[in-house]
Parts: structure tokens; sequence; C-alpha cells
């Protein structure tokens, strides 16, 4: 559909037009038939004039015709027939028009009229009727021995001309008509279309009017029809959205070019140090170390990046297997023992070996590592972790708790943002803050879901799938389904 426009017109006028010729068409059937009925009542009716005039005085009939009162009768262009008959075949009379010729009379005529269409001696096409009757008989005294009443067989014709000429002067009356009555609804059409699209011709200069670098707040498309209404509210939804996604673009970008800004100067920094002093190898060394402890950082922010681009755009895959929970976080531990020994945090494993559950192994590791690392570098010292998986027939949550003296309520809404940390982490240049947004989006990807909760100063980050498992193993735990 290239245009509403013309889509509604098309059916309003075309579907206008269908009804005015199906009413039309019916119209001149019904007053068409009507005609008919009328022109044959008036050949009826001549039938009774010369039922009418006819007289039987014994046995002799006698007809009582006048040429001048009836000249349609007479030889002509457009004359009319008559022909009487006796029962037994006889002529009695016919009109001048016939010159010797006969009525084309059909068989089977009785008291009743009778009505045919059929071709005129002269070759029009006419319509034809005919009847018997008795002839009215008067007798100068009555007896048995009075003449019995003749019975003459009465045949008229008449060219349909004027009954053609009546149906046609109707049918032009219907067309020009519902010509004009389809002209007047096509224009009430056209205007009632043009004022009802005006709200989209609106919309869509609003929307013509907006400029990416500077979206406003919201789309002011005044009164909208119902119809459009939600499409205008999902719009401006959709508005908020990208103004959203273009701040947090932008927002990333500073960060990317802050997060990378830092370690190329340090390297630069260093590197000038280092050729300066270029006859110290322990300087040199010390300065290496420092440069590939740098690079690594960068590597590794830069290997994030990538990987939430392929979740963006949907290029990872994930494939399910039976996880066993307790393993991969005794793994992550171990890798991050030397974190916890440094801010002397006490790490306590609550998940039972047997618990295990199916999802993709690697997406579960990364997030499940994530979430230990920041429990353990954003907790308190001396602090403890604790990790736990619940298990039911509603599906599983793997959680882990440490205290947040310092989170409030409304951070939470951003932990996952890029880049994002509190103000005490960010003199920290061993992180980046994408650890949390890598997470979420794995979660998502695989077919889990990650949130977080804020409860009297202990922080909770809670990891489960959106879908129903049955429990087995201990406590009916084996398998749980992502």
């Amino acid at each position: 559909m290239k245009s509403i426009r013309s889509y509604l017109l098309k059916r309003l006028v075309g579907g206008t037009a269908l009804v005015l010729a199906a009413a039309g068409t019916a119209i001149y059937l019904v007053v068409a038939r009507s005609l008919e009925a009328q022109f044959d009542r008036g050949l009826d009716d001549r039938l009774l004039g010369f039922a009418s005039i006819l007289f039987q005085v014994g046995e002799e009939v006698e007809f009582e015709f006048s040429q001048e009162l009836m000249p349609e009768y007479a030889l002509g262009p457009a004359a009319s027939y008559f022909e009487l008959r006796f029962e037994d075949g006889s002529l009695l009379e016919r009109s001048d028009s016939l010159v010797g010729a006969d009525l084309a009379i059909r068989p089977g005529m009785t008291s009743e009229p009778m009505h045919w269409t059929a071709p005129l001696p002269d070759g029009r096409k006419g319509r034809y009727a005919a009847r018997v009757v008795q002839v009215h008989h008067v007798y100068p005294e009555e007896g048995p021995d009075r003449p019995r009443a003749k019975v003459v067989r009465i045949a008229v014709a008449s060219g349909l001309e004027e009954l053609v000429a009546a149906e046609r002067a109707m049918l032009a009356s219907c067309i020009g008509v519902g010509c004009a009555v389809l002209a007047l609804i096509g224009f009430v059409a056209w205007t009632a279309v043009k004022r009802g699209l005006e709200p989209t011709i609106r919309f869509g200069a609003t929307l013509d009017a907006i400029r990416m670098d500077d979206l406003p707040e919201s789309l002011d498309v005044g009164p909208m029809p119902q119809e459009l209404a939600p499409v205008a509210q999902k719009t401006d939804a959709l508005v908020r959205r990208a103004d959203a996604a273009l701040r947090r673009e932008r927002r990333t970008t500073a960060d990317i070019a802050h997060e990378l800004r830092t370690p190329i100067s340090e390297i630069l920094t260093v590197s000038e140090v280092a050729l300066r002093d270029g006859h110290d190898p322990a300087a040199a060394r010390r300065a290496l170390s420092t440069v590939r402890d740098v690079a690594w950082r960068m590597g590794r922010s830069v290997f994030t990046l990538l990987k939430l681009a392929r979740l963006e755009m949907g290029a990872e895959s994930f494939e399910r297997e039976s996880i066993a929970v307790a393993e991969i976080v005794r793994d992550s531990l171990r890798s991050l023992n030397a974190l916890s020994q440094e801010r002397e945090v006490r790490c306590v494993n609550h998940v039972a070996e047997s618990d295990r559950v199916e999802g993709d192994r690697e997406a579960v590791r990364i997030v499940i590592s994530n979430l230990l690392s920041n429990a353990l570098y954003y907790g308190p010292p001396r602090g403890t972790v604790e990790c736990r998986l619940e298990l039911s027939s509603a599906g599983w949550r793997f959680s882990v708790e440490n205290e947040a003296p310092d989170l409030r309520h409304e951070d939470l809404a951003a932990l996952t943002d890029p880049f994002w940390r509190k103000d005490r982490a960010r003199t920290d240049r061993s992180r980046a803050g994408l650890g949390l947004a890598l997470s979420r989006a794995l979660a998502e990807r695989s077919g889990m879901a990650l949130d977080f909760e804020l409860e009297s100063g202990l922080f909770r980050a809670i990891l489960g799938n959106h879908r129903s498992a049955t429990p087995s193993g201990r406590q009916a735990r084996d398998s749980l389904r992502v």
C-alpha cells in the first residue's frame, strides 16, 4: 500500500460506485418491469375496448370500429395492429395496417389475456396481447330458440418504440443521477480523507524537524485521533530510548577516550623516561614492566568492549550443558585468592557439590567470576563474601553477598553501565568498570537474568534463569534448565 489516501479514496469511491450501480440496476429493473406491465395493461385495455364494440343481433355480429377514432391502426411507419376472428378461424375484422396479412397468433387462447413479444408484420419489435371473448348479444325475445352467442378471438399488437424510449430515458436518468451522486460522494470522501490525514502530516512534519544532536524532551504533535495516539506514544517512547542510547553512547565514548588516554599517556611518559635513561638496565626493565602492565589493562578493556559489541549484534552463540556451579565458584575463588588475601576478605561457598544447572558454561563462568571479583574488590577490607545457590521447581538463583556501606539504592540502576564506578574507585587505573556491563549482557543473551539488591548495607548480586526447572540431586536438584 503506497498511499493511505489513495487506498481510502479508491475503496470509498469504488465501493460507493458498486453500491450505486447495484441500486441503479435494481431500480432500473423494477421500473422497467413496471413500464412493461403498464404497457401490457394498455394492450389489455385495447382488448376490452374492442370487446365492448362487438354486438350480436340474431346470428350476425356487428363491429362498430371507427378509423377516425383509432388512427393508430391505419397504415403507417409506426402503426399498431388488431385482428378479430371467430372461433372457427374465420376473419371478422382486421386493421388497415395489416394490408391483407395475418397476425401470428399463438394457440391456446383463453378468456384471460395472454402476452408475448414477437416481430410485427412490418419487422419491428412488438408486443402482442390476445384473449377470447363472448360477444354481447341482443335478442328481441327470450326463448329456447334464441341463437348462441358468438365467440371471437381478439388480438392486438403494438410496437415497442415508446416502451424502449421510456426505458432508455429512465436508464439515462439513473446513470446521470448515479454519476452526480458519485461525484458528490467522491468530493466529500476526498475532503474527509484529507482532513482525516492532517494529523499524520503534522506528525510527519514534527518527526522531520527532529535533530539527532538535539532530541526534544517530548514530541509536541498536538491532539491526535484515537487511532494515531498509540503510534504517537510509541514514537515518543522510541525517541526517549534513542535519546538515552545516544547519551549513553556519548558517555561511553567519552569514558573510552578517558580510559585509553590515561594508559597511553602513561606508556608515553615511561617510554620517554626509559629513552632518556637508556644506560640503566634496571630502569629499562621497570619501564618495560610498566608498559606490559598498562598494555595488558588496555587489552583487557578492548577485549571486553569487543565482547559487548558482539553480544549487542547477536554474534555470540550459546550451548547448553550440565554445569557444576560449585566447581566454577571454587575455580573463580582460586584465581582471586591473591586479591582476597590482600584485602583479608573471607570467602564462604555455600554451594553444594551436587548442585548442577544446565546452560552455557562459559557465560555462567564469566558472570560468576565477575560477581566474585567485584565483591572482593569493592567490599570493605576484612569483610565476608558469601555464595549461595537456591534451587526450586520455579528455577534457580545464584547469589553473591557482601557488605557495601558506600553503595546507595540509586546506584543499583547504574551498576551495569559501561565504565561506571563509585568515586572512590575512579582513581584506580587497574579496573575499567566493564565487568558488570559484560555480565548483564551475557546473562540476557544466554537466557538468564542478573539483578541487584541492597538491604541494610548488604549488597546482593543475583544470577537466575528465566524459565522454570525441575529440581534433582540433593533435595531433588540434579538438573535445572536455563
